[in-house]
């Protein structure tokens, strides 16, 4: 779905743009995950966004995370174009959008404790 045909370059950029925009970050493999787009263009329109200074990149091990840039000048107009955009998108994909699912614990891990609680029982000296 291309809602901003016109005011961008290419379909990839809105799908990067909304997709940072309602996640807050995110790296190349995930968006086209997400989109079941090719990761090709989605890398090459980071790439592009980044060297505009729309969005910032930062590595973090193998991966480049982005995210959209703060210190952008038109920051604020352009979430409320990408907000005006996101209401005429399907609900399931805005909803598929705003929840992050991580990945299952792994069978046959051992649950770790969060804190310490004192049993009945236990003796301290």
């Amino acid at each position: 779905m291309f809602v901003l045909k016109g005011l961008l370059r290419a379909e990839t950029q809105e799908m990067i743009l909304i997709y940072l925009m309602l996640r807050e970050s995110g790296y190349g493999k995930s968006i086209s995950e997400f989109y079941d787009a090719p990761a090709n263009p989605i890398h090459k329109q980071l790439a592009k966004l980044e060297a505009d200074g729309v969005i910032v990149g930062q590595s973090v091990g193998k991966v480049r995370n982005f995210m959209l840039n703060p210190r952008y000048p038109f920051i604020d107009q352009l979430k409320s174009l990408l907000k005006a955009a996101v209401a005429a998108y399907p609900p399931d994909i805005v909803n598929a959008l705003m929840v992050q699912r991580t990945r299952p614990r792994q069978p046959g891990k051992a649950l770790s404790p969060v804190r310490d609680i004192p049993r009945k029982n236990d003796n301290y000296v």
